[in-house]
């Protein structure tokens, strides 16, 4: 998980724990559940909002066929944006497509955990079938 320096490690702890439980809930009841131990620092605040949309805008940004054009990488930790119709650096390419193939995996594993949730739902599978794949 990312940085939640504005809750303290308890809160967390118990927010994730209350969310577990639920099994659906909405970012407004997220919401509520944080209010309370929430800490405000507004410098913090806006420079978060200001790199959100700086981060936004360059995600957005797409060729004349609609397809994207800017990717994030870390060239030797530092975060940084690159144009892949424009750029010459290859080895931002490489991170860029290094990048990718992780999100698709990620994205395969969690449509395959969903695929298995309907079939136990709609009782295609148990979940003793799921424990012995």
């Amino acid at each position: 998980m990312g940085n939640y320096s504005s809750l303290e490690k308890k809160a967390r702890e118990a927010i994730l724990q209350q969310m577990d439980e639920l099994g659906e809930i909405t970012t407004d009841d997220v919401m509520e559940l944080i209010r309370p131990h929430y800490i405000f620092d507004i410098r913090k605040l806006r420079n978060q909002a200001l790199r959100r949309t700086a981060n936004n805008l360059m995600r957005k940004y797409k060729d004349d066929k609609g397809i994207r054009t800017c990717f994030n990488y870390k060239d030797e930790g530092v975060s940084k944006y690159v144009n892949v119709d424009k750029t010459r650096n290859l080895k931002a390419l490489e991170n860029v497509e290094s990048q990718l193939n992780k999100k698709y995996k990620g994205l395969n594993a969690s449509k395959k955990k969903v695929t298995l949730r309907k079939q136990v739902l709609s009782g295609q599978l148990s979940i003793k079938d799921i424990e012995a794949k």
